[in-house]
Protein backbone atom coordinates (compact mmCIF):
# COMPACT_ATOMS: atom_id res chain seq x y z
CA UNK A 1 0.00 0.00 0.00
CA UNK A 2 2.69 2.48 -0.94
CA UNK A 3 4.40 3.07 2.60
CA UNK A 4 7.43 4.64 1.38
CA UNK A 5 5.09 7.19 -0.22
CA UNK A 6 3.16 8.05 2.42
CA UNK A 7 3.53 11.62 4.18
CA UNK A 8 5.45 12.05 7.39
CA UNK A 9 2.68 13.68 8.93
CA UNK A 10 1.33 12.84 12.14
CA UNK A 11 -3.04 12.60 12.26
CA UNK A 12 -3.48 15.25 15.15
CA UNK A 13 -7.29 15.89 14.30
CA UNK A 14 -8.41 12.78 12.86
CA UNK A 15 -10.88 14.67 10.34
CA UNK A 16 -11.52 12.92 6.68
CA UNK A 17 -10.14 14.38 4.31
CA UNK A 18 -11.39 14.93 0.64
CA UNK A 19 -9.71 16.34 -2.59
CA UNK A 20 -12.02 18.28 -5.23
CA UNK A 21 -11.01 19.37 -8.40
CA UNK A 22 -12.53 21.78 -10.54
CA UNK A 23 -13.91 24.04 -7.64
CA UNK A 24 -13.30 27.58 -8.61
CA UNK A 25 -16.14 28.82 -9.69
CA UNK A 26 -18.91 29.80 -6.48
CA UNK A 27 -21.62 29.20 -8.74
CA UNK A 28 -20.13 25.60 -9.99
CA UNK A 29 -20.43 22.05 -9.42
CA UNK A 30 -17.03 21.59 -7.93
CA UNK A 31 -17.70 24.39 -5.49
CA UNK A 32 -21.17 23.37 -4.34
CA UNK A 33 -19.55 19.70 -3.48
CA UNK A 34 -16.90 21.44 -1.51
CA UNK A 35 -19.33 23.13 0.91
CA UNK A 36 -21.45 20.33 0.97
CA UNK A 37 -18.81 17.87 2.09
CA UNK A 38 -17.69 20.54 4.72
CA UNK A 39 -21.29 21.00 6.14
CA UNK A 40 -21.13 16.78 6.57
CA UNK A 41 -17.79 17.37 8.84
CA UNK A 42 -15.31 16.41 6.14
CA UNK A 43 -11.28 18.60 5.38
CA UNK A 44 -11.61 19.82 2.41
CA UNK A 45 -8.62 20.08 -0.02
CA UNK A 46 -10.01 22.08 -3.32
CA UNK A 47 -7.75 22.14 -6.32
CA UNK A 48 -8.17 24.55 -9.28
CA UNK A 49 -5.86 26.09 -11.99
CA UNK A 50 -7.67 29.22 -11.78
CA UNK A 51 -7.71 31.48 -8.89
CA UNK A 52 -10.67 31.12 -6.03
CA UNK A 53 -13.64 33.13 -6.84
CA UNK A 54 -13.39 36.07 -4.53
CA UNK A 55 -17.14 35.50 -3.70
CA UNK A 56 -16.64 32.23 -2.14
CA UNK A 57 -17.53 32.07 1.57
CA UNK A 58 -15.07 28.90 2.29
CA UNK A 59 -12.01 29.64 3.04
CA UNK A 60 -13.81 32.01 5.59
CA UNK A 61 -16.63 29.98 7.21
CA UNK A 62 -14.29 26.95 7.58
CA UNK A 63 -10.42 28.02 8.05
CA UNK A 64 -9.56 24.92 9.92
CA UNK A 65 -11.25 22.37 7.48
CA UNK A 66 -10.63 23.90 3.75
CA UNK A 67 -7.44 24.46 1.73
CA UNK A 68 -7.47 25.93 -1.39
CA UNK A 69 -4.52 25.22 -4.20
CA UNK A 70 -4.12 26.90 -6.91
CA UNK A 71 -2.48 24.13 -9.42
CA UNK A 72 -2.87 22.33 -13.15
CA UNK A 73 -4.26 18.88 -12.33
CA UNK A 74 -3.14 17.30 -15.66
CA UNK A 75 0.05 17.69 -16.07
CA UNK A 76 2.68 17.99 -13.49
CA UNK A 77 2.22 15.51 -11.41
CA UNK A 78 5.64 16.50 -9.00
CA UNK A 79 3.89 20.18 -8.33
CA UNK A 80 0.52 18.34 -7.54
CA UNK A 81 2.16 15.93 -5.22
CA UNK A 82 3.25 18.86 -3.45
CA UNK A 83 0.65 20.80 -3.04
CA UNK A 84 -1.37 17.93 -1.19
CA UNK A 85 1.29 17.02 0.93
CA UNK A 86 1.40 20.94 2.19
CA UNK A 87 -2.21 21.61 2.48
CA UNK A 88 -2.20 17.97 4.72
CA UNK A 89 0.43 19.28 6.81
CA UNK A 90 -1.79 22.25 7.39
CA UNK A 91 -4.58 20.67 8.17
CA UNK A 92 -2.44 18.18 10.52
CA UNK A 93 -3.75 15.22 8.93
CA UNK A 94 -2.05 12.11 6.60
CA UNK A 95 -4.39 10.22 4.42
CA UNK A 96 -7.21 11.05 1.79
CA UNK A 97 -9.97 9.15 2.48
CA UNK A 98 -12.20 10.86 -0.20
CA UNK A 99 -11.30 12.12 -4.48
CA UNK A 100 -13.55 13.77 -6.20
CA UNK A 101 -12.72 14.68 -10.08
CA UNK A 102 -14.80 17.19 -11.08
CA UNK A 103 -11.76 19.40 -13.46
CA UNK A 104 -12.46 19.57 -16.56
CA UNK A 105 -14.14 21.25 -19.52
CA UNK A 106 -17.19 22.33 -19.24
CA UNK A 107 -18.60 23.67 -22.73
CA UNK A 108 -18.96 20.60 -24.66
CA UNK A 109 -19.24 22.03 -28.15
CA UNK A 110 -15.78 22.00 -29.88
CA UNK A 111 -14.56 25.13 -31.30
CA UNK A 112 -15.22 26.24 -35.04
CA UNK A 113 -12.12 26.32 -37.17
CA UNK A 114 -10.51 29.48 -37.94
CA UNK A 115 -9.95 29.71 -41.29
CA UNK A 116 -7.14 31.78 -43.38
CA UNK A 117 -8.63 33.25 -46.74
CA UNK A 118 -4.79 33.49 -48.06
CA UNK A 119 -4.38 29.65 -48.01
CA UNK A 120 -4.63 27.13 -50.56
CA UNK A 121 -7.10 24.54 -49.98
CA UNK A 122 -4.41 21.65 -48.81
CA UNK A 123 -3.31 24.54 -46.49
CA UNK A 124 -6.92 25.14 -45.24
CA UNK A 125 -7.69 21.44 -45.17
CA UNK A 126 -4.54 20.48 -43.34
CA UNK A 127 -5.24 23.39 -40.82
CA UNK A 128 -8.56 22.09 -40.16
CA UNK A 129 -6.96 18.38 -39.37
CA UNK A 130 -4.29 20.25 -36.94
CA UNK A 131 -6.87 22.31 -35.03
CA UNK A 132 -9.78 19.88 -34.91
CA UNK A 133 -7.13 17.26 -33.50
CA UNK A 134 -5.76 20.05 -31.03
CA UNK A 135 -9.45 20.78 -29.84
CA UNK A 136 -10.15 16.75 -29.26
CA UNK A 137 -6.45 16.57 -27.34
CA UNK A 138 -7.39 19.18 -25.27
CA UNK A 139 -10.79 17.62 -23.95
CA UNK A 140 -9.05 14.51 -23.43
CA UNK A 141 -5.86 16.07 -21.45
CA UNK A 142 -8.29 17.98 -19.19
CA UNK A 143 -11.42 15.77 -18.56
CA UNK A 144 -10.43 12.40 -18.73
CA UNK A 145 -6.10 12.72 -18.02
CA UNK A 146 -6.51 14.71 -15.14
CA UNK A 147 -9.12 12.18 -13.32
CA UNK A 148 -6.11 9.73 -13.58
CA UNK A 149 -3.68 11.66 -12.62
CA UNK A 150 -5.22 13.14 -9.55
CA UNK A 151 -5.98 9.61 -8.70
CA UNK A 152 -2.75 8.10 -9.16
CA UNK A 153 -0.94 11.20 -6.99
CA UNK A 154 -3.90 10.52 -4.06
CA UNK A 155 -3.33 6.67 -3.97
CA UNK A 156 -0.08 6.80 -1.54
CA UNK A 157 -2.72 8.70 1.12
CA UNK A 158 -5.18 6.56 1.12
CA UNK A 159 -6.29 4.82 4.84
CA UNK A 160 -5.21 1.63 4.89
CA UNK A 161 -8.21 -0.52 4.31
CA UNK A 162 -9.84 -2.06 7.35
CA UNK A 163 -9.27 -5.98 7.96
CA UNK A 164 -12.84 -7.86 7.06
CA UNK A 165 -10.97 -11.62 7.52
CA UNK A 166 -7.84 -13.53 6.92
CA UNK A 167 -8.33 -13.28 3.30
CA UNK A 168 -10.31 -9.60 2.38
CA UNK A 169 -9.97 -6.05 3.30
CA UNK A 170 -13.02 -3.12 3.63
CA UNK A 171 -12.20 -0.08 1.26
CA UNK A 172 -12.42 3.21 3.49
CA UNK A 173 -11.80 5.33 0.57
CA UNK A 174 -14.11 6.68 -1.88
CA UNK A 175 -13.07 7.93 -5.51
CA UNK A 176 -15.54 9.91 -7.21
CA UNK A 177 -15.69 10.82 -10.80
CA UNK A 178 -17.66 13.25 -12.34
CA UNK A 179 -18.54 12.17 -15.68
CA UNK A 180 -21.54 13.60 -17.93
CA UNK A 181 -25.16 12.36 -19.61
CA UNK A 182 -22.98 13.01 -22.94
CA UNK A 183 -20.86 10.12 -22.66
CA UNK A 184 -23.77 8.00 -23.77
CA UNK A 185 -25.41 10.83 -25.68
CA UNK A 186 -25.21 14.30 -27.95
CA UNK A 187 -26.81 17.02 -29.76
CA UNK A 188 -27.02 17.29 -33.09
CA UNK A 189 -25.41 18.90 -35.01
CA UNK A 190 -23.30 20.54 -32.59
CA UNK A 191 -19.15 18.95 -32.88
CA UNK A 192 -19.33 17.30 -29.29
CA UNK A 193 -16.60 14.29 -30.46
CA UNK A 194 -13.61 15.94 -27.62
CA UNK A 195 -15.88 16.52 -25.06
CA UNK A 196 -18.11 12.69 -25.23
CA UNK A 197 -15.14 10.58 -25.93
CA UNK A 198 -13.42 12.27 -22.59
CA UNK A 199 -17.21 11.90 -20.59
CA UNK A 200 -17.06 7.97 -22.04
CA UNK A 201 -13.17 7.60 -20.66
CA UNK A 202 -14.09 8.88 -17.30
CA UNK A 203 -16.77 5.67 -17.24
CA UNK A 204 -14.61 3.07 -18.56
CA UNK A 205 -11.79 4.31 -16.08
CA UNK A 206 -14.32 4.14 -13.28
CA UNK A 207 -14.73 0.52 -13.85
CA UNK A 208 -11.22 0.00 -14.71
CA UNK A 209 -10.06 2.06 -11.02
CA UNK A 210 -12.05 -0.42 -8.92
CA UNK A 211 -10.92 -3.32 -10.49
CA UNK A 212 -7.09 -2.14 -10.16
CA UNK A 213 -7.87 -0.46 -5.96
CA UNK A 214 -10.17 -3.09 -4.82
CA UNK A 215 -9.88 -3.46 -1.11
CA UNK A 216 -8.85 -0.18 -0.92
CA UNK A 217 -11.09 1.79 -2.52
CA UNK A 218 -14.26 1.92 -3.78
CA UNK A 219 -14.68 3.85 -7.60
CA UNK A 220 -17.98 5.49 -8.71
CA UNK A 221 -18.95 7.63 -11.34
CA UNK A 222 -21.97 10.44 -11.43
CA UNK A 223 -23.26 11.55 -14.99
CA UNK A 224 -24.85 14.93 -14.42
CA UNK A 225 -27.63 16.39 -16.99
CA UNK A 226 -28.77 19.70 -17.50
CA UNK A 227 -27.24 21.69 -14.00
CA UNK A 228 -27.76 25.48 -13.82
CA UNK A 229 -24.67 26.81 -13.22
CA UNK A 230 -25.09 30.21 -13.95
CA UNK A 231 -22.28 30.02 -16.83
CA UNK A 232 -23.04 32.31 -19.55
CA UNK A 233 -22.06 29.54 -21.97
CA UNK A 234 -24.85 27.19 -20.37
CA UNK A 235 -27.65 28.92 -20.74
CA UNK A 236 -28.16 30.77 -17.55
CA UNK A 237 -32.10 31.36 -16.11
CA UNK A 238 -33.81 28.58 -17.90
CA UNK A 239 -36.79 28.83 -19.82
CA UNK A 240 -39.97 27.50 -18.10
CA UNK A 241 -40.05 24.96 -20.54
CA UNK A 242 -36.94 23.80 -20.00
CA UNK A 243 -37.67 23.24 -16.60
CA UNK A 244 -41.07 21.35 -17.71
CA UNK A 245 -38.93 19.34 -20.14
CA UNK A 246 -37.43 17.34 -16.56
CA UNK A 247 -39.53 14.66 -15.20
CA UNK A 248 -39.36 16.12 -11.68
CA UNK A 249 -40.05 19.45 -13.03
CA UNK A 250 -36.71 21.50 -13.27
CA UNK A 251 -33.38 21.60 -14.33
CA UNK A 252 -30.87 20.77 -11.86
CA UNK A 253 -28.60 22.77 -9.61
CA UNK A 254 -25.14 22.24 -8.17
CA UNK A 255 -26.45 20.72 -5.12
CA UNK A 256 -28.14 17.82 -6.80
CA UNK A 257 -24.92 16.72 -7.56
CA UNK A 258 -22.96 17.16 -4.51
CA UNK A 259 -25.81 15.33 -2.48
CA UNK A 260 -24.81 12.23 -4.71
CA UNK A 261 -21.53 12.84 -3.83
CA UNK A 262 -21.60 13.01 -0.30
CA UNK A 263 -23.92 9.47 -0.61
CA UNK A 264 -20.85 7.62 -2.37
CA UNK A 265 -18.31 9.27 -0.29
CA UNK A 266 -19.83 8.08 2.71
CA UNK A 267 -18.11 4.44 3.80
CA UNK A 268 -21.17 3.84 6.08
CA UNK A 269 -23.81 4.35 3.85
CA UNK A 270 -22.64 3.30 0.12
CA UNK A 271 -20.36 0.49 2.05
CA UNK A 272 -21.35 -1.97 -0.77
CA UNK A 273 -21.20 0.50 -3.81
CA UNK A 274 -18.77 0.09 -6.16
CA UNK A 275 -17.73 0.35 -10.44
CA UNK A 276 -21.32 2.09 -10.70
CA UNK A 277 -22.76 4.76 -12.77
CA UNK A 278 -25.21 7.40 -11.59
CA UNK A 279 -27.30 9.37 -13.87
CA UNK A 280 -28.14 12.64 -12.36
CA UNK A 281 -30.97 14.30 -14.78
CA UNK A 282 -34.34 14.67 -13.67
CA UNK A 283 -35.13 11.78 -15.89
CA UNK A 284 -34.61 13.31 -19.14
CA UNK A 285 -32.56 10.46 -20.41
CA UNK A 286 -35.27 8.06 -20.27
CA UNK A 287 -37.98 9.92 -21.80
CA UNK A 288 -38.80 8.79 -25.04
CA UNK A 289 -38.57 10.67 -28.54
CA UNK A 290 -41.03 10.05 -31.37
CA UNK A 291 -41.18 12.34 -34.54
CA UNK A 292 -44.07 14.65 -34.74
Amino acid sequence: HFPSLRPHIISITNMKVAVVTGIARSSGIGHAICSTLLENGLAVVGIDKNVLDPSSVLPAEYPNRFRFRSCSVDDDAGKLRRSLLAALEELGESCISVVVNNAGIAYPNMPDVEEQSNMSDEERELNRLESRLRGYDKYLQNNLRSAFLVTEVCKPFFPIPRPRDGTTSIPTASIINISSVHAHASESPSSQEGYASAKSGIIGLTHAQGQSLAGKARVNVILPGWIDTDDVKNTANPSDQAHAWHAVGRVGKPNDIAEMVAFLADEERSAFVSCQEFVVDGGVSKRMYYPE
